[in-house]
């Protein structure tokens, strides 16, 4: 008795197989937050030929004896969320295959949209000015921002994206640290006796809160310097 264990086609290799007849187009495969994707299923035993050396070369594959090789027309674009903390879990040897790009939010996306006085590309840049002094990498993203290919138009869209999308990525960024959430978003949004958001605004209200936290000093939640000589009381 014996295991026999079948090699089958990736997606990857099939993809290839597809492109090598066509020499004059580009072919390119996308694979979004490939962090999370099943590699051997993707790749299969194609993981050592991928790299930009061995393009057009033709390799002899470990497992099934064929020979092999990745068009030269044929590109890899791998996307991953850098907020997702899997990604500490990537495979080491997939990694180095790939170039690295980082891609920040871009609020000029937004168009410097106003919506009821509010503009969003102001919006994001200033949310992300106070994020990124503690957490470059878990800025906000533009997409919040937008409905489709486009910025949010309406002022009840916008309340419900910021305070059930956005808010709560602060919370959790934040990990409810009263101190450091204040630093962000203020005293705006959020009921700090009861730590709730304040979801039962209305557009109206939200309207008057959100051009309140937009034309707040960057400065007025920093705690205050204290001068003398620090006293027992405060040491304590």
């Amino acid at each position: 008795r014996f295991i026999d264990y079948s090699v089958e086609y990736g997606i990857f290799k099939k993809f290839c197989k597809q492109t090598e007849d066509d020499k004059q187009n580009k072919y390119v495969m996308i694979i979004d937050e490939i962090n999370r994707g099943n590699i051997s299923k993707i790749f299969g035993e194609l993981i050592t030929v991928i790299e930009k050396d061995k393009r057009g070369t033709t390799v002899t594959l470990p497992y099934s004896g064929e020979t092999f090789s990745v068009p030269e027309n044929v590109y890899v674009i791998g996307t991953m969320n850098t907020a997702d903390r899997s990604i500490a879990k990537i495979d080491t040897a997939l990694s180095r295959r790939f170039g690295r790009r980082e891609i920040m939010p871009d609020s000029d996306v937004l168009d410097s949209k106003v919506v009821k006085g509010i503009n969003l590309t102001e919006l994001l840049d200033k949310l992300n000015g106070k994020i990124k002094v503690n957490h470059r990498d878990r800025q906000i993203g533009h997409s919040y921002l937008m409905d489709g290919n486009s910025a949010i138009d309406n002022i009840s869209d916008l309340r419900l994206a910021f305070l059930y999308d956005i808010i709560p990525l602060l919370k959790e960024l934040t990990f409810d640290a009263e101190e450091e959430l204040k630093e962000i978003i203020g005293n705006h949004f959020i009921d700090y006796k009861t730590k709730n958001i304040k979801e039962k605004m209305t557009d109206d209200e939200f309207e008057k809160e959100m051009k309140s936290f937009l034309n707040s000093d960057p400065k007025e939640n920093e705690p205050e310097e204290k001068g003398g000589d620090v006293t027992d009381a405060e040491e304590t």
